[in-house]
């Protein structure tokens, strides 16, 4: 039998409603994690949230919330701009996982890596894609040289009206971004995880606020943007508040001339989709059909790919999760290495900043100009 560790959770919103208290049960039934508490500024959904998964502490204030229960594990589940929960979960003594991204500039994720180690704790982001059953067949694709050296990639998330209505997603003070912050992330760092992690040189990207603008002329959908369960307590939406993306395009130069096309939205004229395609010199994969592009016998050939995920948590929504909890807790019980790793992360976070910084001054951005980036 393992440690038995006493986790918490910072932010109570959808996320951690629909994925992360869910994925945590079979850990709670096993006596490897007790949920000691959960903290949200909002009284009512921290609450709901401890009554709902039979927890015994709430809080409205997470800093009270670590001095008290003194948790060796806290889960961070608000929107996108986590550093100082973080920062201060750390230094509290806590082994860290947060949702993604871990940061929105190379300093902030710098600072939080060596707080880590400072502090000997894990980080770990919660780049949850990476154990979704197609992420992980496309990976074996890549790494058994089925496409050859890739260098080309087309990634797109488009949301036809997919807003996020239900918690401060569309604040930048809170969330520092739009959708190429909440939903780029995961495709960029699958892709950049598929393909070795190659080293992000430039991104030249625009940023458009458009149809998000016009407020009561659009109807939304919480389901349409992703939040289809967990948003028992959703906090009122005025489309005044809205200061951030709704549409992120662009380019991103890898190392080893590798280019990659992205267009990730919440709000597009133009039909809800997502693929992430991914080009080599022997072939090319379409991730979403798993349709693999090569030459067979000199002939042109287009083969479905067939794969079978007979994983326990197979079907459940939020599967990856559960997966990445058992991972986390093999990790703290020294039985696996971090899948992923800081230098990943970091790769990530210059695409973010990058992109955020060309979208403003409407050039490309050199990753090298971004304070944090070494090459």
């Amino acid at each position: 039998m393992g440690h038995r560790y006493k986790l918490a959770i910072i932010g109570n919103g959808m996320i951690c409603n629909a994925a992360h208290l869910p994925a945590l049960a079979p850990l709670r039934k096993a006596g490897k994690v007790e949920v000691a508490a959960v903290a949200d500024i909002r009284p009512q959904a921290a609450h709901e949230t401890a009554k709902r998964y039979d927890i015994p502490a709430w809080y409205t204030d997470p800093q009270k919330m670590l001095d008290e229960v003194k948790p060796d594990w806290v889960s961070i589940c608000t929107p996108n701009c986590h550093h100082d929960w973080m920062i201060q979960a750390l230094r509290a003594g806590a082994n860290v996982m947060c949702e993604k991204p871990l940061a929105l500039t190379c300093v902030q994720a710098k600072e939080a890596f060596r707080v880590a180690k400072e502090e000997g704790k894990l980080l770990f982001p919660c780049q949850s894609r990476r154990w979704s059953p197609d992420m992980n067949f496309a990976s074996d694709v890549v790494a058994k040289g089925l496409l050859g050296k890739p260098y080309f990639a087309d990634l797109s998330f488009i949301r036809r009206y997919g807003i996020p209505t239900w918690g401060m997603f569309h604040m930048k003070e809170e969330n520092g971004g739009g959708p190429f912050c909440d939903l780029g992330v995961h495709f960029l760092d699958a892709l950049l995880w598929m393909t070795g992690n190659p080293r992000v040189e430039a991104v030249s990207g625009s940023a458009f606020d458009t149809l998000a603008q016009k407020g009561e002329d659009v109807l939304l959908s919480i389901k349409e943007s992703g939040a289809y369960i967990g948003t028992f307590t959703p906090r009122p939406y005025k489309h005044e508040e809205f200061n951030v993306e709704d549409s992120a395009v662009g380019t991103i130069r890898l190392a080893g001339n590798f280019t990659v096309n992205f267009k990730f939205t919440w709000a597009l004229n133009q039909p809800t989709a997502k693929h992430i395609i991914i080009c080599g010199d022997q072939g090319g994969l379409d991730v979403e059909e798993m349709m693999l592009y090569h030459n067979v016998g000199g002939y042109q050939g287009e083969t479905k790919l067939k794969y079978f995920d007979n994983r326990p948590y197979a079907g459940v929504a939020f599967d990856a999760h559960y997966y990445m909890y058992d991972h986390v807790y093999n990790v703290l019980e020294g039985r696996e290495e971090p899948r992923v790793k800081p230098e990943e992360t970091l790769n990530v976070v210059a695409a973010i900043e990058a992109f955020y910084r060309s979208a403003a001054e409407n050039r490309e951005v050199r990753t090298t100009e971004l304070e944090g980036y070494q090459v």
